[in-house]
């Protein structure tokens, strides 16, 4: 299979790349910055220059890709627009797309609660509107949304599984999601889709 990367430089987009390599698969790197590309030398591994600020090389990037998994992330500094700008490309290039959000947001608003989900809102507030605006356009295109959590450096243990969002119930405490872990769980529904144009959320049994 041919996995296109997106947000590949970034520290979750690094393990999506490492797994999808590990796993055999042919993977296609998209990065602004292709020197920053950190992963395993492999045969299997094409690095290309894109920049969904430049109309056309996202779509170019991709072309082939039978799924592109997205860990697409912004930095205080980059113009939150990127996010939207970024799944509308992708939305319309890929035959398949499998983005990564925020638990909290978009189909799974209130499944914090309210005290931390007005906490989330206060956190991500300079990318709150864009991350939502980002989900819908992937959704809207058929593709797969995958709801994490707090992201963590914790070993990932095998332990995780998807949801659908309407499923998934609000909880007091936040449901952590180790990185390696939500980098498998999306490899493996590129791999296997069960959960084909749907809200997911990533949940991990904490041993």
């Amino acid at each position: 299979m041919k996995i296109a990367v997106l947000g590949s430089t970034g520290q979750t987009g690094r393990l999506v790349l490492a797994h999808a390599l590990e796993r055999g698969h042919d993977v296609i790197a998209l990065a602004r910055r292709p020197e920053q590309v950190e992963a395993p030398a492999s045969g299997n591994l094409r690095v290309v220059r894109a920049d969904v600020t430049v109309p056309g090389s996202v779509a170019t990037a991709v072309e082939g890709a039978d799924v592109v998994v997205s860990a697409l992330g912004i930095t205080k500094r980059q113009d939150p627009a990127v996010l939207v700008e970024g799944a509308r490309q992708i939305a319309s290039a890929a035959p398949r797309v499998i983005w990564l959000t925020s638990l909290g947001m978009g189909a799974t608003h209130g499944a914090l609660g309210v005290v931390n989900g007005a906490l989330l809102r206060r956190i991500l507030r300079h990318e709150w509107d864009a991350k939502g605006l980002a989900g819908r356009a992937v959704r809207d295109a058929g593709g797969t949304t995958v709801h994490a959590g707090p992201l963590t450096g914790r070993p990932y243990r095998g332990d995780g599984h998807l949801v659908f969002a309407q499923e998934f119930r609000p909880r007091m405490i936040p449901p952590m999601a180790p990185r390696a872990g939500i980098a498998a769980l999306m490899v493996a529904e590129a791999e296997t889709p069960q959960c084909a144009d749907a809200d997911t959320v990533a949940l991990f049994e904490h041993r």
